[in-house]
């Protein structure tokens, strides 16, 4: 080990990696929802299935099965804990993108730029939509839990599509395998929310106008397609940066290196 590793080691006070932090941020809300759907249809299924229209239905929505308790306090719990940490990975995203902008082409960087921004800014809505929409319920207050629930739906498809753009802008001419698979993972993950999301809209206006039997059903399994297509989309994080890390350390001599920023690869 030589003078300047055991000077930044002596510094450093905390080394966490960012696919420990990413895995974090998919594993609470998922581990928190499982056991919210799977307590709600043990021990709640006539409470969590019975809707407006009282006609017989298999699959409650997700607002249904964290808005009774105790699986609220999970739910919330869960998601109040992912959600500073997916705040901080949003910083770090629009990090990454802006050092890519070498990749694009000159003709093109001023917008990339841009769609970088509003990249992070969609980023962000979808995260305070869903603390929203977790604390706000359905039985609270259904007319502000139900815009909230558009603004983290519209939030979301558009922080995805956008990402597809970007990834396709600051794609390198000789890409990586984990590039190429970070990349076509998230085109594929666009497509099954956006055709899952044409179908939830179908059977909600199904249930909504004609109250049909089970349309509330597979209006809530397409909610539950769409939670778990947007859980895997934030995994692929683990491919964009696989190897970074965030470190929390104290002010080094002018004469030392510092540590420039708060994710660095290991050599």
């Amino acid at each position: 080990m030589n003078r300047n590793t055991e000077n930044e080691n002596d510094h450093s006070l905390f080394t966490l990696s960012l696919k420990k932090l990413s895995f974090l941020t998919v594993v609470l809300p998922l581990v928190s929802m499982v056991f919210c759907f799977v307590t709600s249809m043990i021990f709640s299924f006539e409470l969590v299935n019975t809707t407006i229209c009282h006609v017989f239905n298999f699959c409650p929505s997700v607002s249904a099965i964290t808005g009774i308790s105790p699986q609220r306090y999970i739910w919330r719990i869960g998601v109040a804990l992912h959600s500073t940490p997916r705040l901080l990975l949003a910083s770090v995203y629009y990090s990454h993108y802006i050092k890519k902008t070498k990749s694009v082409k000159d003709e093109s960087k001023s917008l990339y730029k841009h769609m970088v921004t509003l990249n992070y800014w969609f980023h962000v809505t979808e995260i305070m939509a869903l603390v929203g929409v977790t604390y706000i319920s359905n039985k609270e207050n259904y007319p502000v839990h139900e815009k909230i629930f558009i603004t983290f739906m519209a939030s979301s498809i558009s922080y995805m599509l956008s990402t597809c753009v970007v990834s396709h802008m600051n794609k390198s001419s000789t890409p990586t395998y984990l590039e190429k698979l970070s990349y076509r993972t998230k085109l594929f993950l666009c497509v099954i929310i956006a055709l899952t999301s044409m179908g939830m809209m179908y059977f909600f206006y199904k249930h909504r106008v004609y109250c049909e039997e089970l349309a509330f059903s597979w209006f809530a399994l397409c909610e539950y397609v769409i939670c778990f297509a947007n859980m895997a989309f934030h995994a692929t994080i683990i491919w964009d940066l696989p190897v970074e890390e965030m470190i929390i350390c104290l002010p080094l001599p002018h004469s030392s290196p510092n540590c420039q920023d708060m994710t660095k690869k290991n050599e």
